[in-house]
């Protein structure tokens, strides 16, 4: 096949043109083959433009939008626009005695590529496009950031201004423009000889001339294992009494609920044993697909990291080793608790562990940097803690990308004695290291540490990520509270917990199994929880965000019969530990 390059020139009125595509036709509601039909343009304007059928048989119908127009210049075809309406002539089912005209977006003059450098700019109708991710330009002013499924995740809310245009400067600051030329929004960076890029994982940066991130529209679809950008749960399953273990995929639907569980890489027991296993999800290779990378600790005290790539239907592939320690080395797994981020800003997720040496009393933080392949750099260490501090037994994880900076921090949920917690942001460096925690971001002397359960995600959809903690009170009931992300004085912080969820008394904590996500593709995170029921059932349920960063009612997702599904022994892919 022959691939058609796009026009630099617009097709003008008269042009005769050719649209291919699958949709119905005269006489089939489904056809099976490819038909071609011959137009002529109409009017032509700065974005758009018209078709006209040249007769009853040519058609463009429902099924053809999206379909490539084509131009034929000096024996060579070029890709001149996009139908965006059907004209509906001479199709099955509708009028077929008008030549109605259809409507097309032109391709022409518009940047097709993931990034712009210093001096560029997208005119209306310009896109930045990587994987299933689009950052448009739109005619009536707005820039937005569109997911697979066609939600929007991010947008400068720039609306009512037709003819605007966005620019990256030369001081790398990215801007729209009126069509007057007056400045109507901008990121406020400066990045001299940085690049705004796109990247398959849904996220919108500004780099400087270093690579490294100083903007970002915090837009990642958290495990999205399967490209389509909802989130889904992943989760490594061992078979009770039996030879095998096995990755499945509980994909997320339209409406935001967990699908039914779909099996793809099998485990030999031989050569896994989950009991020895620590697992985080990520986009290692940065394809845009979610993968998970295994840490394995083995009898002799060594240890191996394995990555296990995402495929494109959901699954997971055969897994290849990303790095190993030996026996004689000071790693164990029983020393660490990886957590999964893009802690250096270069568009792939890596792998940071608390590091608690036993032995020692030490504790650190070890960046593990990952390569295009998804298997992981040589281990570095950026931050130590005093021989008994920081300790294992009293803290709980959550990373995200708290300051919206492109980089994703960790925050630890430290016990404070009898009663209290206290929120830490390890923030971190260019390299992916981490630095010194300063004050607490957020604390409270009323919760009691071992009832907390902590969890990150953008839960208002506002480019930073927040944090909300499932408490279970001493009556039996359960709630959510959330922390928003705030800036106060210059100062970074969460917000005053705000009730988000009610769950009353319906669950156990000790029966549950919670995973944040943007199930519903709408670019606010949700939250999901697989529960185990009295009745040995289990089910999966899923609370969608609503813009006020509450949750709406429990959606009923998948569900197995009971004592068909083996709760302890399922361990859910998250990004922290």
């Amino acid at each position: 096949i022959t691939p058609a390059a796009p026009a630099t020139t617009p097709a003008t009125t008269g042009d005769t043109l050719k649209v291919p595509g699958y949709g119905r036709t005269r006489t089939e509601w489904v056809p099976n083959t490819l038909h071609t039909g011959a137009f002529t343009t109409g009017s032509v304007d700065p974005t758009t433009f018209t078709l006209t059928a040249n007769g009853m048989s040519d058609a463009v119908c429902r099924g053809d939008a999206g379909a490539p127009i084509l131009r034929e210049t000096a024996g060579a075809t070029q890709l001149v626009g996009i139908i965006t309406k059907s004209s509906l002539t001479g199709c099955l089912g509708e009028d077929t005695t008008t030549l109605n005209t259809a409507a097309a977006t032109r391709v022409d003059d518009l940047t097709l590529t993931t990034r712009l450098t210093a001096g560029q700019q997208l005119k209306p109708g310009g896109m930045l496009i990587a994987g299933p991710t689009t950052l448009a330009m739109r005619t009536d002013g707005d820039l937005v950031l569109t997911s697979a499924a066609g939600k929007t995740l991010w947008s400068t809310g720039t609306t009512g201004n037709p003819g605007a245009t966005t620019r990256f400067d030369n001081t790398g600051n990215l801007t729209v423009h009126n069509n007057g030329g007056t400045k109507i929004w901008e990121s406020q960076t400066t990045a001299p000889g940085g690049t705004l890029t796109l990247t398959p994982r849904g996220n919108l940066l500004v780099l400087d001339g270093q690579q490294r991130s100083v903007w970002s529209s915090n837009t990642v679809v958290r495990h999205d294992h399967d490209g389509d950008g909802r989130s889904d749960v992943g989760a490594w399953y061992a078979f009770p009494n039996a030879v095998s273990d096995a990755l499945y995929t509980f994909p997320g639907q339209s409406g935001g609920s967990l699908g039914a569980p779909q099996k793809s890489f099998t485990a030999s027991t031989d050569e896994y044993n989950a009991a020895a296993m620590k697992f985080v999800s990520g986009d290692f290779n940065g394809d845009g697909r979610s993968d998970t990378i295994a840490l394995h600790g083995y009898g002799d005290t060594s240890v191996k990291a394995f990555f296990f790539p995402g495929l494109v239907d959901g699954g997971f592939g055969a897994p290849v080793q990303a790095w190993a320690a030996t026996a004689s080395s000071e790693y164990h797994i029983s020393y660490m608790t990886p957590q999964a981020g893009d802690f250096n800003g270069d568009g792939r997720d890596d792998v940071a562990v608390w590091f608690a040496d036993a032995g020692t009393g030490v504790t650190k933080l070890v960046t593990f940097t990952s390569k295009p392949s998804g298997t992981l750099n040589s281990p570095f260490v950026s931050w130590t803690a005093p021989a008994g501090s920081w300790l294992r037994s009293s803290t709980k994880f959550v990373s995200g990308d708290f300051n919206g900076d492109g980089r994703e921090e960790l925050s630890v949920f430290y016990k404070q004695g009898a009663q209290g917690v206290k929120a830490y942001v390890f923030d971190t460096l260019a390299n992916g290291g981490f630095g010194a925690p300063g004050l607490p971001w957020w604390e409270s002397t009323a919760w009691k540490w071992e009832q907390a359960l902590p969890q990150a995600g953008d839960f208002d959809g506002d480019g930073h990520d927040d944090v909300l903690v499932w408490y279970a009170y001493d009556d039996g009931s359960d709630r959510t509270s959330t922390m928003l992300f705030e800036k106060v004085d210059g100062k970074e912080r969460f917000g005053s917990a705000t009730v988000s969820l009610d769950a009353a008394k319906t669950y156990d904590v000790a029966r549950l199994k919670m995973i944040t996500g943007d199930y519903d593709g709408d670019g606010r995170d949700d939250l999901a929880i697989m529960n185990h029921a009295q009745d040995d059932s289990v089910r999966l349920i899923t609370w969608t965000a609503r813009p006020d960063a509450k949750f709406n009612g429990g959606l009923a997702g998948w569900s197995s019969n009971p004592g068909a599904w083996s709760f302890p022994t399922t361990k859910l892919l998250t990004t922290y530990n």
